[in-house]
């Protein structure tokens, strides 16, 4: 598998795992950092993960014109 195949697969496998939060009611349950829990919630933690891949798949793209 290539980079940018492993880069498409994992925003793949993020946004799957987005949805199943979706469904199941859990975007905003809070995360447990260290032991406690604080103001981030799992919607936002897999909204920065799918938003790092979009870049670096972009970035990617572009290395491989």
């Amino acid at each position: 598998m290539t980079n940018q195949e492993e880069i498409s697969n994992a925003l793949f496998n993020c946004l799957d795992i987005k949805g199943t939060l979706e469904s199941h009611n859990l975007m905003n349950t809070t995360r447990v950092h260290g032991g406690t829990e604080n103001e981030d919630t799992l919607g936002d933690l897999i909204s920065d993960v799918i938003l790092f891949l979009e870049k670096l798949e972009e970035v990617s793209n572009e290395h491989t014109k």
